[in-house]
Parts: C-alpha cells; sequence; structure tokens
C-alpha cells in the first residue's frame, strides 16, 4: 500500500470523523512521515478538503442509494480527486487501484463497491456536472459547487458583492496561500537580505527569532494602529500572539502590551512567540473580552486593538474545513459578541488614544455593521476603514476600522 496515500487518509479520515484541524494535524503526523512523501501528503489533504463539496456532488451521481460511512465517502474523495485533479501525474489505473488497497486495508469487504462507483465515473469520462444556474439553487447552488463552499457563502458574497467580486474570491479561495514574512526589527533594524529558503522552521531565521509569519493584511492594521514606544497597549484577543509581537516590534520593546485571551491554555503561545523574538514587554492575562471591563483598566491603554472572533471566511485558503464547518447561524451570531469585545475595547482606550477592530472575514455585518454600531454608542470618530477581499494583491481577506476615542 501507498504510504502517501496511507497517512494522507487517515488525516483525512481524523477531519471527517472527529473533527481535527487539518493544519495541526499535517504538521505534527508529518514529523515523522513513515515514508510518505510530505508534500505529496500535503497536496492530497489540501486539494480534497478544498473540493469537498464539489467531489461529493459528483460522488453522489453513481450511487444508487445514499449512506456512505464516512471512512467509504474519503476514500472516494481521494479517488476522485486524483481522477480529477491529478491527472498529470497519477494515472488512472493507479489513481483507483490505490484507492481498493486502501479499502481492503481498512475496511474489507466494501472494496467492491468503491471499485465498481470509481470504475462507473471513469467510464462516464471523469466527466464533471454542475447545478444549473437556473434550478432550485440558482446562481448561489452552482457556485457552491463549482468552488466547494456552503450555499450560504456564496449567496453572502453575491448579495453583498456581485457576481464578479464573488467568483474572483472564491477562485483565489482554491489557490495555493502565499508566505508572508515580518522582519523583526528588534534582530535586523536594517531588514533582512537573504529571506530563508525551504522548511521555515527548520531555517537559522526562524530559531533565531529574525522573522515571523504574518498576512499582509495583518501587517498592515497594526501599522495603522502605530502603538508608540513607551505606551502601554492592550490586545483583547491575542492568542497565539501575532499581532501583539507586531506591536511590541513596533514599539521598540518599550512600554507595555498586556496580552489577554479567554483561553488560559493559549496565552503560553503567546509567551513562546515572545521569547523567540526577543521581547521583554509582553504580558499575558486570562480574560473574557466579551464582559466589562475591570475598573483598573478603564481609560487605562494608550491604544487598544480588538482583533474579534470571526467567521473566517477571508482566510478559507489557509484553513479549508472553513468553508463548510462554518454555519450560517454560527456567523449570524457572531456580531452581537463582536460589538460587546469592542464596547470593552473602547472603554478601555484613554481619552485621544486609538482603538482598532479587525477580523479576518468578508461579511459587512461582522465588519462595517458592528463598527456603525460601536460608533453610534458615540465618544469616537472613525479614522480610517478598509476591507481587504480575498485575492486582491495576494492578501487574505482582512477588516479594520480605526477609531479615535474623543477627550471629553
Amino acid at each position: 500500500m501507498d504510504a502517501t496515500r496511507r497517512l494522507a487518509f487517515l488525516i483525512l479520515k481524523d477531519v471527517e470523523t472527529e473533527g481535527a484541524y487539518s493544519n495541526i494535524l499535517l504538521n505534527s503526523r508529518l514529523k515523522d512521515p513513515k515514508g510518505a512523501s510530505p508534500a505529496a501528503v500535503r497536496r492530497l489533504v489540501r486539494g480534497v478538503l478544498q473540493n469537498r463539496i464539489l467531489l461529493d456532488a459528483q460522488i453522489d451521481r453513481f450511487l444508487k442509494k445514499p449512506g456512505l460511512k464516512p471512512k467509504e465517502r474519503v476514500l472516494l474523495r481521494m479517488g476522485f480527486y486524483q481522477l480529477l485533479f491529478q491527472k498529470d501525474s497519477v494515472p488512472a489505473h493507479a489513481a483507483v487501484s490505490e484507492t481498493v488497497a486502501l479499502a481492503k486495508s481498512f475496511m474489507r469487504g466494501r472494496e467492491g463497491f468503491l471499485n465498481a462507483v470509481l470504475r462507473a465515473f471513469q467510464r462516464d469520462g471523469c466527466c464533471v456536472v454542475f447545478p444549473a444556474e437556473d434550478g432550485p439553487g440558482g446562481p448561489a447552488g452552482y457556485l457552491s459547487v463549482r468552488y466547494s463552499v456552503a450555499p450560504w457563502i456564496a449567496s453572502l458574497w453575491l448579495k453583498s458583492y456581485g457576481r464578479d467580486r464573488t467568483e474572483a474570491m472564491l477562485q483565489a479561495s482554491l489557490e495555493e496561500p502565499p508566505l508572508s514574512l515580518r522582519v523583526n526589527p528588534l534582530k535586523c533594524p536594517d531588514g533582512l537580505s537573504d529571506l530563508p529558503k525551504g522548511s521555515l522552521e527548520d531555517s537559522a531565521a526562524w530559531r533565531e527569532g529574525l522573522v515571523s509569519v504574518q498576512d499582509e493584511s495583518a501587517q498592515e492594521a497594526v501599522r495603522v494602529l502605530a502603538p508608540r514606544s513607551g505606551q502601554r497597549v492592550l490586545d483583547l484577543c491575542a492568542a497565539p500572539g501575532g499581532k501583539s509581537c507586531a506591536m511590541a516590534e513596533l514599539m521598540e520593546n518599550a512600554g507595555e502590551v498586556l496580552s489577554c485571551d479567554i483561553s488560559e491554555n493559549k496565552l503560553s503561545l503567546i509567551e513562546k512567540e515572545a521569547e523567540r523574538l526577543g521581547i521583554a514587554i509582553i504580558r499575558t492575562r486570562q480574560q473574557d473580552a466579551s464582559l466589562p471591563p475591570d475598573e483598573e483598566d478603564r481609560d487605562a491603554f494608550d491604544a487598544v486593538l480588538c482583533d474579534v472572533p470571526c467567521s473566517g471566511l477571508g482566510v478559507m485558503r489557509r484553513k479549508p474545513e472553513i468553508r463548510y464547518n462554518v454555519r450560517e447561524e454560527g456567523a449570524r451570531a457572531l456580531p452581537e459578541k463582536q460589538l460587546a469585545i469592542l464596547r470593552t475595547g473602547g472603554a478601555c482606550v484613554k481619552p485621544g488614544g486609538s482603538l482598532l477592530y479587525s477580523t479576518c472575514t468578508v461579511n459587512p455585518a461582522e465588519n462595517e455593521a458592528v463598527v456603525r454600531a460601536f460608533l453610534a454608542d458615540g465618544g469616537f470618530e472613525l479614522l480610517q476603514e478598509k476591507q481587504t477581499f480575498l485575492g486582491e494583491g495576494k492578501r487574505d481577506g482582512f477588516y479594520y476600522g480605526f477609531m479615535r476615542k474623543q477627550i471629553r
């Protein structure tokens, strides 16, 4: 049995049946790949997850009755993906035979059924069928299958941004995410001429804290907030610490950054990253940012960052499970919590101080609408606002609203 396909299957099975995150599983299990090709495992896992809705739509065409077991569906997705998307590198006979071999190992007795479905797809010419745009699901139903996203996401973007913008973002969501690095000015005041090549985490630049991974949109948001040396800064939803560390670097490691998170277990991630980068001004605290602040924190900070929990639609190409795991009802419930966090952050800003609200999503209800509701409370003025769309300049989808607290 092919070791690469076996490891990919085990990862995809755990994502499907246990709700595991693919990026975490890939990073942990590829430390000891046991003969598998790490690059090939990543391609197969990522490809199947990114195209899951499209693959399921094709698989279902060849089932006489519904009711596939999770492991069966995972294997069929792998087989169909190789037949559809890896034609140039994987012979069709290998895609089928290796899928059947996996079935013999992990679900003996079902290999004949899986072989029959794969062969039927081959006889059909591996043809891909999409729903009609004038059918029951309309354009959103078509785009949902074409780009493998939940129908509500396609519908939301069509309504909010129109067809061209929606399709451009959906296409970008299927592309390989770019790697954006932030150079640490505390250790590289003159910049870094030779960026690391190959595995980033194995590089000297990473180990020595010369660089961090951070999307350009997130870097821009921190620059807009522009915390200065000697200031006191609050990051309300800080884990895993990327923006806290970016702010500390801008502050030249002078002043204080209080990095809070609702999960106490995640605070160690912030502390570990700060240590790697040589940052000494970050202090961590467990806190539910949706609750009103303590009296000692009111009007106490020069700058406050509220990078709130969101639907994450702007980072689908980095976290493919978002494409179908984020529910519409869950996204609708987020603005209430986001507004509560923003109000907490606003209460902590000194008069004349700065407040930045940000998300990694593309959804007016979580972005502009939350900021407008907050501004309606009074006491703040909006200085700058920006929605970056997924794939725009190779960036993730990202929003920020930059505000200043009025002096009474």
